[in-house]
């Protein structure tokens, strides 16, 4: 992985949310981590989080290669479900481009 791709800017946001130490590392790591499985580099990325009454929005952006923009969103109980979720979708996303990329270039 270059070192470019590590010191990716992902900016993590919260509106009206407390987000605490934790769960910003953990948005920097797994968010590194699946952009790193598929593609070498992530351009960018933004991860934020909204309060929808008693539950917790998570929207996830993220731009990796010369690809579109990936956007995932997803709604759970507390914030770290939320993300999980929302990255599970951006993972998938992302492996499903990447095999598109494959198949195009063997036909």
């Amino acid at each position: 992985m270059t070192q470019n791709a590590i010191s990716a800017p992902i900016k993590i946001n919260g509106s009206n949310v407390n987000l605490g130490e934790a769960l910003p590392h953990k948005v920097q790591d797994q968010l590194l981590h699946v952009a790193k499985t598929y593609f070498r580099q992530l351009h960018h990325g933004t991860v934020g989080f909204t309060r929808d009454g008693h539950s917790y929005s998570c929207t996830i952006n993220i731009q990796v290669s010369n690809l579109r923009m990936i956007v995932a969103e997803a709604s759970a109980g507390d914030c770290h479900q939320a993300f999980d979720q929302a990255l599970g979708k951006v993972d998938k996303q992302l492996r499903r481009r990447k095999r598109r990329m494959i198949d195009a270039s063997r036909g």
